[in-house]
């Protein structure tokens, strides 16, 4: 039985190891609170040379999430897009003009999710961070 641990391991190594290296990232960790539960999410790219969306999961059943977002990058712009509820909205993000946005956003309802999507403009970009929190109250 002690196997699984490892080869579970094998395969999220081998895994990372064919991501693409010219887009954006999350990594979440979440805190279960009585209330709602709420993620943390740090988002990186080394180098944004293409389009490419993150989904940011929960299992909550409501409809509507709680999110906040700072994002910024050291070369170049990136185009981020993201829904509110009152719907598709776009952002540019460059070294001098870092975003951050609070909003509430509708979760799809089969996935329990929300998505955001990342595109350099006018060529590659450089250094994307930034940090995604968001709760299911």
């Amino acid at each position: 039985m002690q196997m699984r641990p490892m080869l579970l391991g094998a395969v999220l190594v081998a895994l990372a190891a064919c991501a693409p290296k010219d887009i954006a990232s999350a990594r979440c960790t979440n805190t279960v609170l009585s209330v709602h539960d709420e993620w943390t999410c740090t988002v990186t790219g080394a180098v944004v040379g293409r389009f490419n969306s993150v989904e940011f999961d929960t299992e909550s059943r409501n409809q509507v999430a709680e999110v906040s977002f700072t994002l910024q990058v050291t070369k170049g712009s990136v185009r981020v897009k993201y829904a509110d509820l009152s719907g598709s909205k776009e952002i540019i993000v460059t070294p001098s003009e870092p975003a951050t946005v609070n909003m509430k956003t509708r979760m799809h309802r089969e996935r329990r999710s929300f998505t955001m999507s990342f595109e350099p403009v006018n060529g590659v970009a450089e250094g994307l961070t930034g940090t995604v929190k968001y709760s299911t109250p």
